[in-house]
Formats: structure tokens, C-alpha cells, sequence
């Protein structure tokens, strides 16, 4: 199995984005509900919550990938 295909399967897999979303909520419910003084917790739990954005990016790109290359093609 190459890449796009296991990239793609990630993205199917139930589990796998039942992790990703409960994660993102994790930091999501501090960053709103820490208290206002609270900043470097809050920018701990934002940086945290792009990484796991950026982390599920990058799989989507790659599952992307062969679609990319396809419109690279027909542009040149």
C-alpha cells in the first residue's frame, strides 16, 4: 500500500478521527474556558490545537496527492 492509499484509509478510519476531533476539542474547551489571565496556558493549547490541524493537513494532502498531480499535468 503506498502512501495516498494509507493516508486515505487514516481518513476513513472512524477511530482515527474520533481521536483527531476529541483532541481538538480537548484544547478547544481550555482556550474558551480558561480563566482570563490565563494566556500562556491559552497560546500552550492553540499552538497544540495547530499542530493537530496541521498534522490532519498534511495526511489530507497527501491523500490529495495523486488528484494534484493529475491538475499539474493538465495545467503544463
Amino acid at each position: 500500500m503506498n502512501k495516498v492509499d494509507r493516508a486515505k484509509t487514516l481518513l476513513q478510519d472512524e477511530f482515527f478521527i474520533e481521536l483527531l476531533e476529541a483532541q481538538k476539542e480537548v484544547y478547544k474547551s481550555y482556550i474558551f474556558g480558561s480563566l482570563e489571565d490565563d494566556v500562556d496556558g491559552r497560546e500552550k493549547a492553540l499552538t497544540r490545537l495547530r499542530a493537530i490541524e496541521n498534522f490532519e493537513a498534511s495526511i489530507r494532502s497527501i491523500a490529495h496527492q495523486d488528484e494534484i498531480e493529475k491538475k499539474r499535468i493538465k495545467f503544463f
